[in-house]
């Protein structure tokens, strides 16, 4: 894992270090870190050395994932341990051994101020952890479950995907003990996946023994359920299941008093189609929390695209009060001229037309066109671009690719 300027995550000695690389697109020099999507507290600000490197204090980072953290003085050696896990980081080492394996460090182990600093990479190698970069704010994001997580806009908080986020997911036939009502009883929840509701001879959906296929309202078919707090603070649990089609269509519940509600968009029940992956958070921003709100966000894979921090989306459903609402994007001109760098692969295609000249919204009927894959690309910079206001499904963007070639690009519909 390696950036223009070398970020790193470390262990340390009595307050263990991370080095983490600023990225040359960051716009600030001040590292955070997030575990879990919690922040970390630092006890000192970080010290930049040699060609850019940024030492940021760490033993904090792996205390807050949950390990063991302690430095031996006599053999200035800094040992990290959990769930079977032994790590050995020495001062002036170019290697830590997990488990007796050596790893090569990206850079030498070195001291700072009694603390030990290797570079970011440590942190995923350490523990098989997922950490992911997002430049634009100069944040490093770990995720203890493996599964990394992506750095989208509008929220300073990773998403993750339907399946990390839930308490009980299934894409088949199990069943769970979960509190659905937060009244500190676990219900039983069992669920048979089916192509066809009405030729399944057992329920879809039992809860405390009780048939709920019918609360479910016109599902013809049934891929998966999960169990999730859309919104972590409002003391609620959600229920979402799945319906098969050509897109799979998220169909939202609560259940409370042994009932079980729709979620509505506050007239109809609220529905949300997705391709694979449906990202939920369930935190809300900082300014969400300060503000006393109590709402989560939810994320299709249908509706756009992330380059570092900027989405280029149709809607992103916001969860407050037991509403599910739709917030569409009605004007991306604040984002123009901004270079975009592609941080993970969101497997989209796209309508591609390539041109020198633009006419905003003149390419919404054109079908006859090239495809692109985000595998092809790395970065570009949004030069101008037209969300329908009658449609929000439609967006098109005019941008410049890094080999300097102009285009229209659009999410690619069949």
């Amino acid at each position: 894992m390696k950036y223009k300027k070398l970020f790193a995550a470390a262990a340390a000695a009595v307050g263990l270090f991370v080095v983490c690389a600023v990225s040359a697109h960051a716009e600030a020099d001040i590292v955070t870190v997030k575990v879990d999507n919690q922040a970390v507290e630092f006890d000192q600000n970080p010290v930049i050395i040699g060609e850019g490197y940024t030492m940021v204090p760490i033993r904090a980072v792996f205390e807050k994932a949950g390990c063991g953290v302690s430095w031996d003085q006599a053999a200035q050696t800094a040992v990290i341990s959990r769930l079977g896990y032994t790590v050995t980081i020495k001062y002036g080492d170019n290697a830590m051994y997990k488990n007796g394996e050596k790893i090569i460090l990206d850079a030498p182990a070195i001291m700072e101020n009694d603390r030990i600093m290797i570079p970011v990479r440590a942190i995923a190698e350490a523990m098989d952890y997922a950490v992911t970069w997002d430049g634009h704010h100069s944040m490093v994001l770990v995720s203890t479950t493996g599964k990394p997580y992506r750095a989208y806009a509008f929220l300073k908080v990773g998403f993750r995907t339907l399946e990390d986020a839930a308490e009980f997911y299934c894409s088949s036939n199990g069943s769970a003990e979960i509190d659905l009502d937060s009244d500190g009883k676990p219900e039983k929840v069992e669920f048979n996946s089916t192509q066809d509701t009405s030729a399944l001879a057992a329920p879809v959906l039992k809860i405390n023994n009780l048939d709920y296929t019918a609360s479910l309202g016109t599902l013809t078919s049934a891929y998966s359920i999960a169990v999730v707090d859309l919104a972590e603070e409002d003391n609620t649990t959600e229920i979402i299941v799945s319906e098969n089609g050509d897109t799979l269509t998220a169909h939202f519940y609560r259940y409370e008093n042994g009932i079980l509600i729709p979620i509505t968009d506050g007239t109809n029940p609220s529905t949300v189609t997705y391709a694979s992956k449906l990202l939920i958070s369930g935190k809300g921003t900082d300014s969400d929390r300060s503000s006393g709100k109590k709402n989560g966000y939810i994320l299709s894979d249908l509706t756009g695209t992330c380059f570092v921090d900027i989405m280029v989306t149709r809607g992103i459903y916001t969860y407050e009060n037991s509403i599910l609402t739709l917030n569409r994007i009605t004007s991306i001109s604040s984002i123009y001229e901004r270079n975009l760098y592609k941080i993970y692969n969101d497997k989209m295609l796209y309508h591609v037309i390539y041109t020198d000249n633009y006419t905003p919204g003149a390419y919404k009927d054109v079908t006859d066109t090239g495809v692109i894959s985000s595998d092809d690309i790395d970065h570009f910079k949004i030069l101008n671009g037209y969300v329908d206001a009658s449609d929000w499904k439609y967006i098109e963007l005019y941008i410049e690719l890094s080999n300097g070639a102009k285009a229209v690009i659009k999410p690619y519909q069949t």
